[in-house]
């Protein structure tokens, strides 16, 4: 798995991860303030895969998130194993 993650405040990106690891993406999700009313990038890619049409595509989950709830029920569905 793959995460991407974007912390935007006042427009502006302001802090940018691209990992492997999920502990590094969980520790910076943490430390976000959120009475500051951010808005958080979550992207969650498994690898490339070939779909129903026979193409090799990368697949993945994303969404913007501005609230702490939505933001951790993402990433758990996201992470999820099979």
């Amino acid at each position: 798995m793959n995460f991407t993650y974007k912390l935007f405040r006042d427009g502006r990106e302001i802090d940018k991860v691209r990992t492997h690891s999920k502990r590094l993406v969980l520790s910076h999700l943490r430390t976000i303030n959120w009475n500051d009313r951010p808005r958080v990038y979550l992207r969650v890619s498994y690898g490339k895969r070939i779909d129903s049409f026979g193409k090799l595509v990368t697949f993945y989950n994303d969404g913007d998130y501005e609230d702490k709830e939505g933001l951790w029920l993402a990433f758990e569905a996201f992470t999820e194993k099979e």
